[in-house]
């Protein structure tokens, strides 16, 4: 999917208010651009950017970012005027990855999901100095981790930032069909250590049942795209068509969700992104839900073979309430000036 649109080019240019804090993407994790990047640009701090394809896509769809560009091999040049660096890698890969750094570290989720149970990944944020967090669920969940780091709660900031730039984000062609009709968006995460990924089994009867009266939208994890492109290059040729398509190398998630009309998941935290447009959603789960406290808690739980009947035959107004008490479980109400104060007075102690 290609996109004409193109912005002013910053390089190198720390003209802030508040040039002692940054973000930064040191590696390929382009699943990091949506949320460091709307966070940077509300705050008015730069982002560094290491790798080239990352720096083009946050140019294209993120207005009123500025970019820092660096090597690897320069990154420690580059960090030098700052004293603190907003990152969705935990410190310990940070200084696994580049070695010992002076600045100090706030870590920024990337996403809300169900995933992580297992994984010793959340135990790693014992150690933060400060830890940036959704709302409740979020806190509850470090608490269930036994981690308890100091944290401020951001709420749905990227929301704030699509409703900024929403001008921009409805002018773009987002959602490319030939026919304008009901539009899901099937949005898989990515195989991981706990088995959360439905693609790959559900794929092909999702395609092959799909009605003519439906639109099909794939969004594919980055790390699935990246990691089996020859792969998905030959299910596109094989499965577009007019009412299916995937969407690659479009990071900004709400003003997508802007646009469907269902969700169908597994562990993505996209579905958490979703609740906020209190729209139908269906899961290709095999996890129970966990005491109501789950996403799969506000939506219909479905197979492959029986999904277009459910979403068809479904009250959608069913879940409408849970939706919408699960995205306040989630996700704080907090102004974007009380936001700034707190980390203004975090990274400015003195």
């Amino acid at each position: 999917m290609d996109f004409k649109v193109t912005l002013m080019k910053k390089k190198s240019l720390i003209t802030l208010q508040n040039p002692k804090a940054a973000g930064l993407i040191f590696d390929s994790s382009i699943h990091y651009l949506d949320h460091l990047a709307p966070f940077c640009a509300l705050l008015k701090w730069p982002l560094i950017i290491t790798e080239p394809q990352i720096q083009e896509l946050a140019e294209r769809f993120y207005p009123g970012l500025e970019i820092i560009e660096s090597s690897v091999m320069d990154i420690r040049q580059t960090l030098q005027p700052f004293s603190h660096l907003v990152t969705c890698a935990p410190r310990p890969l940070i200084t696994a990855s580049l070695g010992p750094i002076s600045c100090r570290t706030i870590w920024l989720p990337h996403g809300n999901s169900d995933k992580g149970r297992i994984s010793p990944y959340f135990e790693a944020l014992r150690e933060e100095e400060l830890v940036l967090i959704y709302g409740q669920k979020m806190a509850d969940f470090l608490k269930e981790k036994k981690a308890h780091p100091p944290v401020i709660r951001i709420g749905q900031y990227r929301y704030r930032y699509y409703q900024k730039w929403r001008s921009f984000y409805d002018a773009l062609p987002i959602v490319p069909f030939s026919k304008k009709q009901p539009t899901i968006l099937y949005a898989p995460t990515w195989e991981d250590s706990e088995n959360n990924c439905s693609f790959w089994n559900a794929f092909p009867q999702i395609a092959k049942q799909l009605p003519d009266s439906l639109n099909l939208l794939v969004k594919l994890h980055p790390n699935t795209a990246a990691e089996h492109a020859p792969r998905i290059e030959r299910l596109i040729g094989k499965h577009e068509s007019g009412h299916l398509q995937f969407m690659l190398d479009f990071p900004p998630i709400l003003p997508l969700l802007n646009r469907i009309d269902y969700y169908l998941g597994d562990r993505s935290s996209i579905g958490y992104d979703f609740l906020r447009f209190n729209r139908p959603l269906f899961f290709l789960d095999p996890h129970d839900c966990k005491e109501g406290r789950e996403l799969t808690c506000c939506g219909i739980t479905v197979s492959p073979n029986d999904f277009y009947r459910s979403l068809l035959n479904e009250n959608h107004n069913r879940f409408s309430t849970t939706r919408q008490e699960m995205n306040a479980y989630t996700f704080d109400k907090v102004p974007i000036a009380k936001l700034k104060r707190e980390l203004t007075a975090h990274t400015n102690p003195y």
